[in-house]
């Protein structure tokens, strides 16, 4: 038996249709399957928790975007059930970064071959992230993109992944960067003009934006990309590098790795773990060391 978490509304409906195929190669190929549809926010987790303990349970996969895929993650995350990914949403991270189909039916078939992966996860605060948390700018970009009308317009014409870098450039006119205290591993830096610093369990987010190349998510530790000391005008002319993962050549970036990372700010900076909001600082972000099971 396999259940399934489905978003309907992910992708401004693209979930929905997404469903309606997979039903079809399930019912197709004859597999016995579960499905249970989300209501509202945090909805996810829970039903991936009921279905992971229903006796005979194979997998739990979510389908929807980034944000699905998290709650279902954190129903899951120390348990003995892998989670399985269709992915319908704008951005689909996950899912690029661990090399699953866009499509319902190598979706499908990657699921079926039913070969089990563990992974690390991080926590923000208490909050699970499977791809990667962010503080400062990028936590403002993705509370702003997240409640935006022009994501859910850009995801009509399947250019939803451009809602990102919209949100980015309306940001960078207002966004104030200041000090900040890393703790990397019990290991200070102050950093006195911080814009963003991405922690990273998978090389993308944002839509694929490359912000971590090297990280990997089976070596227990998180890559750091932190942008300190940088004019707006310098900002904006690397940002383009994030796609091919190229702006990590800047002298203003710094790539550092670490398990456990501590982040102290005079004021309050937003705070997003997986795209989704986090709070704000200070932050305590731990890794989980191969603690989720994935397909």
């Amino acid at each position: 038996m396999i259940g399934f978490v489905v978003n309907r509304t992910s992708g401004n409906g693209k979930g929905a249709v997404k469903w309606r195929e997979l039903e079809k190669l399930l019912q197709a190929r004859e597999v016995a399957y579960e499905v249970r549809f989300t209501m509202h926010g945090g909805h996810a987790k829970q039903l991936a928790e009921e279905l992971a303990a229903q006796p005979g349970m194979e997998a739990v996969v979510a389908l929807g975007g980034d944000g699905t895929l998290n709650e279902v993650a954190s129903g899951l995350i120390g348990g003995s059930v892998p989670l399985g990914c269709v992915p319908s949403g704008s951005g689909n991270d996950f899912a690029r970064s661990v090399g699953i189909p866009a499509d319902a039916a190598g979706a499908l078939s990657r699921i079926l071959e039913h070969r089990i992966q563990r992974i690390d996860a991080g926590f923000v605060n208490g909050k699970c992230f499977v791809i990667s948390a962010g503080v400062g700018f990028d936590g403002e970009v993705a509370r702003m993109t997240n409640a935006a009308a022009y994501k859910r317009w850009l995801n009509k014409i399947k250019l939803g992944s451009l809602s990102y870098v919209i949100s980015v450039l309306r940001l960078l006119t207002s966004y104030k960067p200041g000090p900040v205290t890393l703790e990397l591993d019990g290991e200070p830096h102050q950093l006195q003009g911080a814009w963003l610093i991405a922690i990273a369990n998978m090389p993308y987010y944002g839509g694929g934006m490359k912000i971590c190349p090297d990280a990997r998510f089976d070596d227990g530790q998180f890559q750091l990309c932190v942008v300190d000391g940088i004019s707006r005008l310098e900002f904006l002319k690397f940002f383009p590098q994030v796609f091919a993962g190229t702006h990590t050549r800047h002298p203003a970036i710094r790539i550092w790795n670490a398990s456990h990372v501590r982040i102290r700010s005079e004021r309050p900076l937003a705070i997003h773990g997986d795209g989704e909001w986090a709070g704000t600082t200070p932050a305590d972000i731990e890794l989980q060391a191969g603690s989720l099971l994935i397909l």
